[in-house]
């Protein structure tokens, strides 16, 4: 029983560990929750919400490299058939 028990507290431990979140990660689970739906509604505008809104924001697709958060939500209204 003594062989067990430092084994059972670790994937007791373990277990703690692997259920918690902290709030960072609750949050970024919200937002790509969030563009899982409005991408299936086919709602680019609120689905690019998930993104930096930053004319730094580089977007690389299958046709390049685009920069800017309004030219990769013009690129997704171009390219995507909803």
């Amino acid at each position: 029983m003594q062989k067990f028990l430092p084994l059972l507290l670790i994937a007791c431990l373990w277990q703690l560990n692997v259920c918690a979140q902290t709030a960072d990660e609750k949050a970024i689970l919200k937002i790509l929750d969030d563009q899982t739906l409005y991408w299936n509604r086919g709602d680019l505008d609120h689905f690019v919400k998930g993104y930096w809104n930053n004319d730094s924001l580089m977007f690389i697709g299958s046709s390049g490299v685009v920069y800017g958060y309004r030219n990769t939500l013009n690129r997704y209204k171009k390219s995507c058939f909803f």
